[in-house]
């Protein structure tokens, strides 16, 4: 029976993550109608029958079905400006949805328990103005709520995505943490060159990275967003990128749904990267060696990873003894098996450390990379094994960001001299 269960657990997760972003489509038209009916209701206190409330949703989710179409196809028949006008509206609906959802059901779990007690006063005088008065508090607390949640969406899209980080990461390697020399690993990952970045800011990007001097540059994947991408305006940009041993990179997900084997070869053509697709390399970095493996993108879906990988083990098996075994896998939920066969130091992304966070207690960040991965961002520690988990360059989806910037971090590796 347990069995069972099991197998029918995995099926639904698969069903869900396979449907993501169809059930999104359908929340984001259900969100869409039912903001514009509360704002309907609170300024003109029209309250619609319910049966108009399924009909208005279904309009909205086929109206929004022919905009993806019109966004996906030859033609652009609205304006780009536009369409990401429109998409930025319906995903703060989205959240301001969530947050009346919410707020009604507390309020009709509060009602129900209230009005025991308020039975009694509802006899008297100005009883039933309580009840109006509460209800009307209610009214009041939601729609505030809604325009907090907007304003601070729109902090996202204005000025959140445009904030960079640059993140110094000095890490202590037992034996060698009192080592003089220290190896400057920059890692940068998820650019998603295509429409949602321009070559300027690529361009900053690079020279921010190059200002850092850093001996060794990693990029860990989702180089490029999609098949549109025009990787002859954005990869000689790229190509600008200097490190002293060089720049080493990996694919993600999205570099595969651009086409892995077209982004290799234009990467090759247009920079001197060193692309590892399952390949590894030991470098000598000046009589001090460095064991570097890359691995290729082979999540389950656009949120699941893997976490034990058969191909990694060949690789860390023919690793030379001895030598520091530095690691890049786009998805984090490796770490566990990198960890247990010593890996010094797994670098990854993914995540965009969630692209959109709010501030918790004790600095933590809590974000919707949450909800795919214990591995969301930042520095993470197994016995002597690290892993960093870059918030990315780029962004996908919608251009926002959400105390959480931009990212370029530089590892601080102690050498043996």
């Amino acid at each position: 029976m347990t069995e069972v269960v099991g197998r029918l657990r995995l099926w639904l997760v698969g069903l869900f993550y396979r449907s993501f972003f169809h059930l999104l489509l359908l929340f984001a038209s259900s969100a869409q109608w039912g903001c514009a009916v509360w704002i309907l209701y609170v300024a003109a206190g029209i309250a619609l029958p319910l049966w108009v409330h399924g009909l208005g949703a279904a309009g909205w989710y086929a109206f929004n079905r022919g905009v993806v179409k019109w966004r996906g196809g030859p033609v652009r028949a609205v304006p780009s400006t536009a369409l990401r006008v429109y998409s930025a509206v319906a995903f703060v609906a989205m959240f301001c949805f969530a947050f009346l959802l919410a707020s009604g059901t507390v309020w009709l779990v509060a009602r129900g328990v209230l009005g025991a007690f308020m039975a009694p006063a509802s006899a008297t005088v100005g009883g039933p103005g309580i009840g109006q008065g509460l209800e009307g508090g209610v009214r009041w607390f939601v729609s505030l709520g809604m325009v907090g949640i907007g304003l601070t969406m729109l902090y996202g899209y204005a000025v959140g995505q445009r904030e960079l980080r640059v993140t110094v990461v000095p890490l202590s390697l037992g034996r060698l943490a009192g080592a003089a020399r220290r190896l400057r690993i920059a890692q940068i990952s998820d650019i998603h060159v295509g429409q949602n970045l321009t070559p300027a800011q690529l361009r900053g990007f690079v020279a921010q990275v190059n200002a850092l001097e850093p001996d060794l540059i990693c990029v860990t994947g989702d180089i490029a967003d999609s098949p549109l991408a025009d990787f002859a305006v954005f990869f000689p940009v790229l190509g600008e990128l200097q490190a002293r041993y060089g720049v080493y990179a990996i694919l993600g997900n999205h570099d595969h749904y651009a086409g892995a084997d077209r982004v290799v070869a234009e990467l090759r053509r247009w920079t001197d990267f060193r692309v590892l697709r399952d390949e590894a390399v030991t470098l000598d970095l000046d009589g001090v060696r460095l064991h570097l493996i890359g691995l290729d993108d082979r999540g389950r879906d656009w949120a699941r990873g893997v976490v034990s990988d058969a191909r990694l083990a060949e690789l860390l098996a023919a690793a030379p003894r001895g030598v520091p075994v530095l690691l890049l896998s786009h998805r984090p939920d490796i770490f566990n098996q990198a960890a247990a066969a010593g890996v010094v130091l797994t670098l990854s992304g993914h995540t965009h450390g969630g692209q959109i966070a709010l501030p918790w207690f004790g600095g933590r960040r809590r974000n919707l990379a949450e909800f795919i991965t214990p591995f969301d961002r930042g520095l993470y520690r197994r016995d002597a094994s690290y892993l960093y988990v870059n918030c990315g360059l780029g962004v996908t989806g919608q251009r926002i960001r959400l105390f959480t910037p931009r990212e370029i971090n530089v590892v601080e590796l102690p050498l043996a001299v």
